[in-house]
């Protein structure tokens, strides 16, 4: 008969290795691993499984999990997920440089922590921690309830934990047993994302050998400097950054660094992905500094500014806007601002009368899907960014002054007194649901670096080196607070060392351009040096000519040689030119394309991992992902958040929207819906270049092989794609 499993143990250096597997529903169950593979072992004493790293030690921390929780009476739709959550939650328990994203809503009271189990916005599930069980440094996941609790209230089944770590000891000196017959495990033991996106070599190869001049120059940079490193997609800028940090956190004994990125996926599967294909031994995780402090923090300045306000021990919850679900809960928060608004008497009779064609805009916005993402904009880029609030000088200011090309199209002063009102209507709904913007957190954040605590604080918790990537996605007020978390020994001269990597045209809002250059050349940490990468060693001189024919589209913008025109040649062998075809319907569209891309799927190394159907109107995109018809062809990516379902593709592909695979590349990739009812020349030059963005971030993440498509019944193509036609840097297809 066979034995239920009761518990799962797991010591720390195994915790990091199943993060990276890939596991089904169905290894739930008994938890098999094949035997010998990435040094993991499997013993079963009763009721218990363990597994085991080649160096667990008797002295290790160890992740206890009642697995009554993917039991099938928890009625968790994906209990992997919740598997894959308790796994990064025991990352960030063992490893404080890890954060757990805010998405999953972490609650704290005592040594109890508690997060969601799933990502559906309907789904209630939480999963709890005991983060000190019996006084010691293990982790103990001992619940899952259906609705959120109590934190305090939950019981624990601590005999169980009891049990389950007296095992330990002779776990670890039972002999292996014979492996298991050949078969599907349900697990698949896989090196972290970020190692594909490296090429393969050392530390020591990638700066000896594989660097080129510009490249190395950048490496070679001393630690006296602000340096902002510039490149198309494609050139190595992320590669560069961590080839830079590695080596300069070996060879500096006792700097601390901070690694900070836009996305919390990048940061934690990328970038600590590329580190691990660098030194496979991870010496850099367990560097302290001698008040225990870890020398290398990697996430997102906002993963850094809750761990440093707290928020999460205080109940409130950020709203992100990294990713698809932050994206439409604003969204939402919007519409409902604007049906209050246009119901209130004061504005309607005061404002709206010199501004009929606003108030009709606003009434018929379920025709103009532009309305909303132009809202979005101003909001972060404007309202946002320069906290401006109804009735104050400063929207005074707004409301009469000059206005930037790439701003939203608002002609008069009452235009720009009702977006004020649709703002402060937002910003009321976003107290009422106890959340906070991102422009709160980040001036809360800003707040507390000027604080005495801080200043006291700033030397031990502070940092010698500063490294951000995708700058391009940070605000002026994100940007501006930089210089406050270094240390005060790294000012050299007035000069604060933060290194900058950026494309702006990759940027699909304006938050990149509405800081002004000021940004790039001197974020408050001196005058800025410039490298710049002119060589592409992702995509085919065939895709890197579509590009240049891409980039001359955006329209012409004095941006201080900082919207430099793409200059960059490809280092790879030829390759085949991209293409278009035209179809009669969005469903012929859609089916064609997804059965296409699977077929690739089946035929090329990585498999539908490496196969991408972006879609580049965001309308049509929630339309496709919902369609039943083909929802077996693809894994969807919603958010950065989602990157790890890449390894689930396998025969699929992966279908998402070029923001959320900013910093992966594909073997091939399909951009559908390039239709001419999305972009028009006659557009505003806001909606325009960030038009123009969007299909040059999606088009970039290609290597091999680009397959462009539009639709008839949205107009055919853009005339986007008017310049690559006439220099057949596509060619039509029937």
């Amino acid at each position: 008969m066979t034995t239920t499993v009761s518990a799962l143990v797991i010591d720390q250096k195994a915790v990091s290795i199943l993060d990276r597997a890939f596991v089904e529903d169905a290894w739930l169950q008994k938890f098999e691993v094949p035997q010998n593979t990435d040094g993991l072992r499997r013993v079963e004493s009763k009721d218990i499984v363990y597994l085991l790293s080649e160096d667990a030690d008797l002295d290790d921390g160890y992740l206890v999990i009642n697995t009554a929780m993917f039991a099938a009476a928890a009625k968790l739709d994906k209990p992997r997920t919740a598997f894959e959550r308790v796994i990064r939650v025991a990352l960030r328990h063992f490893d404080r440089g890890i954060a757990i994203p805010i998405q999953w809503q972490p609650y704290h009271v005592g040594s109890r922590l508690s997060v969601f189990a799933q990502p559906s916005r309907d789904a209630r599930q939480r999963v709890y921690f005991d983060q000190s069980p019996d006084g010691t440094g293990s982790l103990y996941a001992f619940a899952i309830t259906s609705n959120p609790e109590d934190l305090g209230g939950v019981p624990e089944d601590n005999a169980l934990y009891q049990r389950a770590m007296e095992g330990i000891c002779d776990a670890l000196l039972t002999d292996p047993p014979a492996a298991p017959p050949v078969g599907n495990f349900g697990v698949l033991l896989s090196e972290p994302l970020g190692v594909l996106l490296a090429s393969a070599g050392t530390l020591q190869e990638w700066y000896e050998q594989r660097l080129n001049r510009e490249q190395r120059k950048f490496v070679d940079q001393p630690h006296d400097r602000p340096v902002r490193l510039r490149g198309a997609a494609g050139t190595g800028k992320t590669q560069s950054m961590v080839v830079k940090c590695l080596r300069d956190l070996y060879a500096d004994g006792d700097k601390t660094f901070a690694f900070l990125t836009h996305s919390s996926a990048l940061a934690h599967s990328g970038v600590r992905g590329m580190l691990h294909a660098l030194d496979p031994t991870e010496r850099w995780t367990s560097l302290k500094t001698p008040s225990g402090q870890p020398r290398l923090w990697i996430g997102t300045i906002y993963e850094l500014a809750q761990e440093k306000l707290g928020y999460e021990k205080k109940g409130l919850r950020p709203l992100s806007l990294d990713g698809r679900d932050g994206r439409e809960y604003q969204r939402m928060l919007i519409e409902q601002a604007i049906d209050q608004v246009l119901q209130d008497p004061r504005i309607v009779l005061d404002q709206f009368p010199n501004c009929p064609d606003f108030q009709k805009r606003l009434k018929n916005r379920a025709e103009d899907p532009s309305l909303i993402d132009e809202l979005m904009n101003e909001f972060a880029c404007v309202l946002d960014l320069e906290a401006i609030k109804k009735d104050t000088h400063e929207a005074n200011r707004y409301a009469r002054g000059s206005r930037e090309p790439w701003q939203m199209v608002l002609p008069s002063e009452a235009h720009r007194r009702v977006v004020l009102e649709i703002h402060d209507v937002y910003r009321a709904r976003l107290r009422a649901e106890k959340m906070l913007g991102m422009d709160q957190m980040v001036a809360d954040f800003d707040g507390y670096l000027g604080t005495h605590e801080w200043g006291a604080l700033r030397d031990r918790d502070g940092f010698d080196l500063v490294f951000v990537d995708e700058y391009h996605y940070f605000t002026r007020a994100e940007a501006m607070l930089l210089h406050n978390l270094f240390k005060t020994r790294a000012q050299v001269g007035g000069r604060w060392p933060l290194l900058m990597a950026y494309d702006i045209k990759q940027g699909s809002n304006d938050v990149a351009i509405s800081g002004g250059m000021e940004k790039f050349r001197n974020p408050g940490v001196g005058e800025s040096v410039l490298t710049e990468l002119k060589q592409v060693y992702r995509s085919t001189p065939q895709i890197t000519a579509f590009l240049r024919d891409l980039d001359a589209s955006f329209p012409a913008m004095d941006l201080e040689g900082e919207y430099a025109t793409y200059v960059a040649e490809s280092q790879q062998d030829d390759g085949e030119t991209p293409t278009l075809t035209v179809y009669q319907t969005d469903i012929k569209l859609v089916d064609s394309v997804f059965e296409q891309a699977v077929r690739i799927a089946r035929d090329i190394d990585g498999g539908g991992s490496q196969v991408a159907v972006l879609c580049l109107s965001e309308t049509l995109f929630d339309k496709i992902r919902l369609a039943g018809r083909v929802q077996d062809k693809f894994v969807p990516i919603t958010t950065r958040d989602d990157l790890k379902e890449l390894r689930y593709a396998k025969s699929k592909c992966v279908f998402s929207m070029p923001e959320f695979v900013a910093g992966l590349q594909f073997h091939t990739v399909f951009l559908i819906h390039a239709d001419s009812a999305d972009y028009d020349k006659d557009q505003g030059q806001g909606t325009r270049r960030r038009y123009v963005s969007r299909v040059y971030l999606g088009a970039s993440r290609a290597a091999r092989k680009i397959l462009v498509s539009s639709s008839k019944e949205h107009g055919g193509p853009s005339q986007l794609l008017d310049a690559p036609l006439a220099n057949t840097t596509i060619r039509r297809v029937s």
